[in-house]
């Protein structure tokens, strides 16, 4: 009778070890890259390897770290083209980058211009406003969906992007977790539509304590330090912008750093309900071989706008109702526009020497610049 007792006692302690060794060399195993020098290990690597690798994530950035992301502290990992969260009992997450990156360039994407229907093909989506059509709604369906990209945030627009020592110029569409970049010239393989370095883009900005201000603009920031805060990572030095006035407000166009290629569109006027000058923000869709005016005939000494700020003003009739009619034509020059981590954008006109601060709550203030 002890015999077989003692024997069921060692196979139970063999068992008991063999559970307890599991866990340890699950949690061992890692993949190490020499090319970063970075190592991923545990439910990230899990996920990492289950959702795509390489070709999907990139290579890490980082360690991994415990970091706050939107009210939640927990460990993060970055990669080349995502940030990875583990939150425990709920899994792998990945982090809305998308939604992140265009905060910070001061384009949050609640102000991002909206179709007002689905073209015939394309999908829409009530959450945010926006569209899928053609190669990236083949994409975002074909490779994880709502999960993997979150909802659309943007319409597909045509930007300049940093290439390895060059730029890239192409079509590319913001979700909430990622960007897609649209190859025409992959056109029928795997690589037509690619996926932003979101990542590397975003890690810089969110380590760096401040960035550096723009030149002449060292003063601004420190006389409004509530409101700025510290300069943030994307300024342009000596952007082309264009001004003109009009009867209730301005319109402003300039190149933002990352953004459409063609540029951004601020529309300026005082809002009687709140007693302040107010702003608006649109992306400039005219382009080069399209009608340059509408052909209206403008009261005595009043002026139509034309080109970019034509196309606005004709096809947006709260702009036209708002603005009225141009008083002068409009006026090229160049500037300095910066983004700050306090939310603010500072736009400094070098002809006159004169600052649009803009806030975050669509409040624009027209100061002399602080020397």
């Amino acid at each position: 009778m002890k015999r077989p007792l003692a024997i069921i006692l060692l196979a139970l302690l063999a068992l008991a070890a063999a559970l307890g060794a599991a866990p340890a060399g699950a949690q061992t195993r890692q993949r190490c890259f020499g090319e970063t020098g970075y190592c991923i290990s545990g439910p990230i690597l899990s996920y990492w390897e289950r959702n795509g690798g390489l070709p999907v994530f990139g290579y890490p950035i980082t360690p991994l770290r415990t970091e706050t992301v939107e009210g939640w502290s927990g460990p993060v990992q970055w990669f080349e083209r995502d940030r990875l969260e583990d939150h425990g009992r709920s899994g792998v997450l990945a982090g809305r980058l998308g939604a992140q990156l265009l905060d910070l360039q001061g384009r949050p994407w609640q102000g991002l211009e909206r179709p007002p229907a689905a073209q015939r093909g394309c999908r829409l989506f009530p959450e945010t406003g926006h569209t899928l059509c053609g190669a990236f709604l083949n994409y975002w369906r074909d490779n994880g969906g709502l999960e993997r990209f979150g909802y659309p945030i943007s319409e597909p627009t045509e930007e300049t992007l940093a290439n390895g020592d060059g730029t890239w110029t192409g079509t590319v569409q913001y979700f909430e977790r990622r960007r897609l970049e649209w190859h025409p010239e992959n056109a029928g393989t795997r690589y037509e539509v690619l996926l932003g370095l979101l990542g590397r883009e975003i890690l810089p900005a969110v380590t760096d304590l401040c960035a550096a201000p723009a030149p002449g603009l060292a003063a601004t920031a420190r006389a409004y330090p509530e409101l700025l805060g510290c300069p943030g990572p994307f300024p342009q030095i000596s952007a082309p912008i264009a001004t003109q006035r009009f009867e209730r407000g301005s319109l402003v166009w300039v190149r933002p750093p990352s953004g459409p290629s063609y540029g951004t569109i601020w529309v300026l006027y005082y809002d009687n309900a709140r007693g302040t000058l107010a702003y608006e923000m649109y992306g400039d869709t005219w382009q080069e071989g399209e009608p340059v005016s509408g052909g209206e005939t403008p009261p005595p000494g009043l002026i139509a706008p034309v080109r970019g700020f034509g196309k606005l003003w004709r096809e947006n009739q709260r702009v036209r109702d708002t603005l009225g009619w141009a008083v002068e034509p409009e006026q090229p020059g160049f500037g300095t526009q910066q983004f700050f981590r306090g939310g603010g954008i500072v736009l400094h006109r070098f002809t006159p020497d004169r600052l649009y601060i803009f806030r975050p709550n669509n409040i624009a203030e027209d100061v002399p610049r602080v020397q």
